[in-house]
């Protein structure tokens, strides 16, 4: 699903458009030219759908250099060990995440919690994988023409960031399950997500002004994302935490 120029959506589950694996997060595209980066990969069960998306949308699975992951859940990370197997693609995370993706850590990433909650089937493991290149605030990426830009956005969990770029016109937020359209949020009781982590996080990104907000689930904000922030700041502003994404 073309985006816009540079960006298509190639992966989505249930909490989505339902493109690919049930238990994907959306899985963006990224196009540099010479060079093509995927922004998360899903929980791993639908990478052969992930990489047919991408070649229906013209492009070579192959001009895929580079995987950015926004946290480590297994809904947006959970499949880097078997894309990292089908491409020659160079792993970044966090550098908090690193370590708990190099070691497929399934209790640093909440995944025991979250399988008793019905979250992911009984059965699903995450596969321990690389981490190539460990990214903090302010350090860039390039991928070809295009530089995204690193912001570390905790909240939802530790570790999570997200990255901006320029589309054309455009600022360009990958938010992760930093915030949602409506300004909407994901706040679940796990060890690592915290009210005040998730706030602070929506007023630094808010500041960010961009034009297009893509977040981990749900709708896109192709425009006005603003709006969207300011719904969020909004309940903030009233000390009150922004509406619950329903999942």
């Amino acid at each position: 699903m073309k985006l816009s120029d540079r960006v298509h959506l190639v992966g989505s589950g249930r909490n989505g458009f339902g493109m690919t694996d049930p238990f994907d997060c959306h899985v963006y595209l990224v196009d540099g030219g010479d060079e093509l980066a995927l922004i998360d990969c899903g929980a791993g069960l639908g990478i052969e759908q992930i990489l047919g998306n991408v070649r229906s949308a013209g492009f070579d699975p192959r001009q895929i250099r580079q995987l950015l992951l926004t946290h480590a859940h297994g809904d947006h990370a959970g499949g880097a060990a078997r894309l990292r197997a089908s491409l020659d693609v160079r792993v970044v995370a966090s550098a908090e995440a690193a370590s708990w993706i190099r070691a497929g850590d399934e209790d640093a990433i909440s995944l025991g919690v979250a399988k008793q909650a019905g979250i992911y089937p009984s059965d699903y493991r995450f596969e321990a994988c690389p981490v190539d290149l460990e990214v903090v605030e302010g350090d860039q990426v390039r991928v070809g023409n295009l530089e995204l830009r690193v912001h570390d956005s905790p909240g939802h969990a530790r570790g999570h960031c997200s990255f901006t770029c320029r589309d054309g016109d455009r600022a360009v937020l990958f938010a992760g399950d930093a915030i949602f359209y409506g300004g909407r949020v994901v706040l679940q009781t796990t060890w690592d997500c915290s009210i005040q982590e998730s706030a602070a996080t929506i007023r630094k990104l808010a500041a960010l002004k961009v034009e297009t907000l893509l977040a981990g689930h749900a709708a896109l904000a192709l425009g006005e994302a603003q709006r969207h922030f300011d719904l969020a700041l909004a309940r903030l502003d009233h000390l009150l935490p922004p509406l619950q994404l329903e999942t």
